[in-house]
């Protein structure tokens, strides 16, 4: 059976036995996905990274744009500040 479609069925499983609905994750959904593109399995903790780190940049790139707060569970008065090249 093609992983596109087992995946689903492993996220019904999982709510059926949890009694609630636990969706897929990104990571579940691009897994399944380098699945049906023939990577092997062994190479899914590197493309977890890969993607993650990906990911990661973007949301440090995203905060530096904004200006504002680095969302996290600080207090205001510990948080750190990000300065320009120029600042530095």
């Amino acid at each position: 059976m093609a992983c596109a479609r087992l995946a689903p069925q492993i996220e019904g499983y999982l709510s059926d036995i949890k009694s609630r609905a636990i969706p897929m994750n990104i990571d579940g959904a691009t897994a399944a996905v380098y699945v049906e593109l023939g990577f092997k399995a062994s190479l899914a903790s590197g493309l977890f990274c890969l993607s993650r780190s990906v990911g990661i940049l973007a949301h440090a790139w995203e905060q530096t744009q904004q200006g504002g707060r680095n969302k996290g569970p600080l207090p205001k008065d510990r948080l750190w500040t990000y300065l320009t090249p120029s600042e530095k």
